[in-house]
């Protein structure tokens, strides 16, 4: 018996390693990718002769003021969310547990779109501060909410869905009021990463290292949480800080993803359900490999935004919830 569990966790150790491996050949494929495709197509000769220098003034500006960029941006973008996506898996036990469908990305919009029209935010911390508090004060709400008393999956969806849908119903009045700022952030709103504001792109990176730095250091206390509170208390974690640091994390890694994006949705949800089966339950392990998944389904997604109507394109998190509405009706028909 012993013989044969060694062999299964050799197994399944082979697995996940071979899965990594194939993840980060993917993905550097696709960064590849995002570099030469576009509304002007680049050639891999170009791109050869722009890495040595000899490219002209308009292929370096599309290069490295451009498509480098855009790839960062969805390279941390899709990491940050997958991160922020496992931790709430893990804490709420809820497979549609999804900073998009808990209201967490919607918050941080609403907050950035109250800054930017009402109090004329537009330096980058500005923006980033405010995408920060407004998705940690919709984490608090809806973890109040939908964890309070008997805590249930359905009830915390539904309390997510009921902030989503009223932040977004204000957010839309209060740009449709204000023509200016509807033209500024139309493209942002539905989730765009055309044109990432590289100086919000680099004050956000330090939030986004402390939440994928927190969201590691607690991945045994969320573990735990999954025995049981009392069991978790057994085994020295702290149910209560455990839930208020995976929502100071959750908090970080989207109101910094929303401040660069804008709100895009279910790529949090997504990959917690593609690489458990590599995984396991483990959440030290899903957010391993959820880095490169993450970055890796989020660039996919970015590069067919700008490939469906080409040479036009696609918000981002138009495509990114075309391929996620396919997962919950999954989900959903396993727990059926």
């Amino acid at each position: 018996m012993t013989v044969a569990l060694r062999e299964a966790r050799r197994t399944s150790a082979s697995r996940l390693l071979g899965a990594q491996a194939l993840a980060a050949i993917v993905l550097l494929a696709l960064c590849l990718a995002s570099l030469l495709i576009g509304s002007r197509t680049v050639s891999p000769a170009a791109l050869v002769e722009a890495l040595a220098g000899r490219g002209g003034d308009d292929l370096n500006t599309l290069l490295w003021e451009v498509r480098l960029p855009r790839t960062i941006a969805a390279l941390l973008v899709g990491a940050a969310l997958a991160w922020a996506g496992t931790l709430m898996h893990g804490m709420t036990r809820n497979p549609l547990a999804d900073p998009g469908l808990l209201g967490v990305s919607s918050g941080a919009a609403f907050a950035v779109t109250i800054a930017m029209t009402w109090f004329g935010v537009r330096s980058a911390t500005g923006i980033a501060g405010s995408a920060v508090a407004g998705a940690a004060i919709v984490t608090a709400a809806v973890l109040a909410l939908g964890l309070r008393g008997a805590a249930s999956g359905t009830k915390l969806v539904l309390a997510g869905v009921a902030f989503s849908m009223t932040v977004s119903g204000v957010q839309s009045a209060v740009t449709l009021l204000n023509p200016r700022a509807l033209d500024a952030m139309r493209a942002w709103s539905a989730g765009s990463l055309a044109s990432p504001n590289t100086s919000v792109l680099w004050e956000t990176l330090p939030l986004i290292a402390f939440g994928g730095i927190l969201a590691f250091a607690l991945a045994r206390p969320i573990d735990a949480l999954a025995l049981g509170d009392d069991t978790a208390r057994g085994l020295g974690s702290h149910p209560f800080f455990a839930r208020a640091g995976t929502g100071v994390a959750a908090a970080c890694l989207v109101g910094a993803a929303t401040a660069i994006a804008g709100p895009i949705g279910f790529i949090g949800l997504m990959v917690p359900h593609f690489i458990r089966p590599f995984t396991g339950p483990s959440t030290g392990r899903m957010i391993l490999f959820g880095t490169p998944v993450g970055a890796a389904l989020l660039l996919t997604a970015d590069i067919l935004a700008r490939t469906v109507l080409w040479p036009g394109e696609l918000p981002v998190g138009v495509i990114a919830a075309a391929l996620g509405a396919p997962v919950i009706l999954i989900v959903l028909r396993r727990r059926a």
